[in-house]
């Protein structure tokens, strides 16, 4: 993107549009997270899914789709601060990482798969960086909506907790008793 352009919003009879510094609409790119099918919102007094789908899709079109998956939530706070009014204009340079982010690490942002395990992690405080991860190790879809991924994620949790309590209690269970060295 050419610096100095601006992505813009208005609000209208039709809703809320937003526009790309090259004058086309803005897609909502639910093909990235899908938040708000119904479309874009700002401001202190947003709807938090709209807002979430206006922040995805700057991000992602802007930046890249794992910055917006794994970003997303960071930068609606940023826009429900930032824009306010009916008419809003967004510079490109602003949704650079240095504006609205404490610390982005591009080049690592999203932990492996083997480093997180579903028993342990808290579902109500984990980074969406960290659900992506879960949901990859685990064949989870994170194309659907946040409460089916958490349903699904929920559901495995439980098959892995049983799994491995299956596991600890083994037919090779000696009820306590210990059997004596073998002597060589």
């Amino acid at each position: 993107m050419t610096a100095g352009r601006a992505y813009r919003g208005e609000r209208c009879m039709g809703g809320q549009l937003v526009y790309r510094p090259d004058g086309d609409v803005l897609d909502k790119h639910l093909h990235v997270l899908r938040r708000a099918p119904g479309g874009f919102d700002w401001g202190p007094e947003a709807d938090e899914a709209r807002i979430d789908q206006l922040a995805i899709a700057l991000l992602a079109d802007a930046a890249t789709k794992n910055i917006a998956l794994d970003h997303y939530k960071e930068f609606a706070q940023y826009l429900r601060e930032e824009l306010d009014g009916d008419k809003w204009q967004l510079p490109t340079s602003d949704i650079s990482a240095d504006t609205w982010s404490r610390d982005i690490d591009v080049a690592d942002e999203t932990p492996s798969p083997d480093d997180v395990h579903i028993t342990t992690v808290d579902f109500d405080e984990m980074s969406f960086a960290i659900e992506r991860a879960l949901c990859e190790k685990h064949d989870i879809s994170v194309h659907q909506s946040v409460d089916d991924r958490r349903e699904e994620l929920e559901t495995t949790r439980e098959t892995v907790r049983a799994a491995t309590d299956d596991s600890e209690e083994s037919p090779t269970d000696t009820g306590g008793f210990e059997f004596p060295a073998a002597s060589q």
